[in-house]
């Protein structure tokens, strides 16, 4: 076996190890204040249903930037999709807690939306002449749309998963500004239909399991 297949094989099963950490991780942030917030129990149910679904998100977010990230040739592009990928640690982990709080569970899909993400962000990677970080941006801008829905849907009185919630899409507009200024080019019109698409489809299968 040469050094090449033995580098694909341990690339292989780098991406694998990522992808089962992402998903069953119950990482927390460190230090965060201790959650005070009382509920009701319909009120909780629509709280857990809609952080489940953000939980998603951020389990197809760290796909996605993997996923381009594999089958991107550019290094400066490669090692920029690495650092956001870290940086959108902290949303997962803020998913997570709220969830905990929340005695909430997770999508049991989430093994799928895991590995069909990581498929559309190796597309995006195979075709990075074309688009550069055009699918990342698109993306981007989409996830923020949704967090300010999920954002209106939570009840009143769940003034803590608005403040997660909204420490999130921060952050997801700043990534989205990295990413135009590095470059990016617009991807075709047919490509955002397909992705906004699946995202909602995934949002109403996630919303129940």
């Amino acid at each position: 076996m040469n050094n090449k297949q033995k580098s694909l094989i341990d690339s292989f099963i780098d991406e694998i190890q990522y992808g089962l950490e992402a998903i069953y991780s119950n990482n927390v942030p460190k230090n965060h204040n201790q959650n005070t917030i009382e509920l009701n129990k319909q009120q909780k149910l629509q709280s857990e249903r809609i952080m489940r679904i953000n939980h998603m998100g951020e389990i197809c977010a760290q796909a996605l930037y993997r996923g381009q990230a594999a089958f991107t040739k550019e290094a400066k592009i490669k090692s920029q999709l690495y650092k956001i990928c870290d940086e959108e640690n902290h949303h997962l982990e803020l998913c997570n807690l709220r969830l905990i709080e929340l005695n909430g569970k997770k999508s049991t899909l989430n093994p799928l939306w895991y590995s069909a993400s990581f498929a559309l962000g190796a597309l995006a990677g195979l075709n990075e002449n074309k688009w550069k970080l055009g699918f990342i941006e698109e993306t981007e801008k989409q996830v923020k749309d949704h967090l300010e829905d999920s954002i209106a849907l939570l009840p009143i009185e769940d003034s803590r998963s608005k403040i997660f919630l909204e420490e999130i899409a921060e952050d997801e507009e700043k990534h989205r500004g990295t990413v135009k200024d590095i470059g990016s080019e617009e991807i075709p019109e047919l490509v955002k239909k397909g992705m906004g698409i699946f995202s909602k489809i995934m949002k109403k299968i996630t919303y129940h399991i």
